[in-house]
């Protein structure tokens, strides 16, 4: 199993609003910064459910990046809309949005031969190479919460 920091607790980025908001939008705005910081961009689940005071929505993104041949970032987004109603292209309802980061080292499993590799991956995660790990996870904590700014522009909640 690789090594994970979390550079976000889970939870505490996130963007809650009862407002009108534009999902078209809201996609082009990841879309834009996947492509602008080399992320894949991937749609993990899109679950709609109709009930009598509107659709509920259920969207998970994934954004990856192989940063090395050591690092990769992955960045989680979870939207959920409830009582959600949608008029010529914009919904409204009640949305919230939780964004979660992580920096996995080791992502390809190269040091998990044996116990002996795997305390030498510690050692140098930890002790050697540990500035050089915590200038990443800086870069990593820019990109998310430049993330969350853009998608808190896009719902008219500030302009950055």
């Amino acid at each position: 199993m690789s090594d994970s920091w979390p550079i976000t607790e889970e939870g505490t980025v996130s963007i809650r609003q009862k407002a009108d908001f534009n999902l078209k939008q809201l996609y082009k705005t990841f879309h834009d910064f996947s492509q602008e910081h080399k992320y894949k961009f991937n749609e993990k689940n899109f679950t709609r459910k109709d009930k009598s005071d509107g659709s509920e929505y259920q969207i998970e993104w994934v954004f990856e990046r192989k940063v090395t041949q050591f690092i990769k970032f992955k960045i989680d987004v979870e939207i959920w809309s409830l009582r959600t109603t949608e008029e010529k292209g914009m919904f409204k309802g009640d949305l919230e949005m939780n964004f979660n980061a992580v920096m996995e080292m080791d992502y390809e499993h190269k040091w998990e031969k044996n116990n002996f590799t795997k305390l030498l991956r510690k050692i140098y995660i930890y002790y050697i190479k540990k500035p050089y790990f915590l200038k990443y996870a800086g870069k990593l904590w820019t990109e998310i919460y430049d993330l969350h700014a853009r998608s808190k522009a896009t719902l008219n909640q500030f302009t950055p």
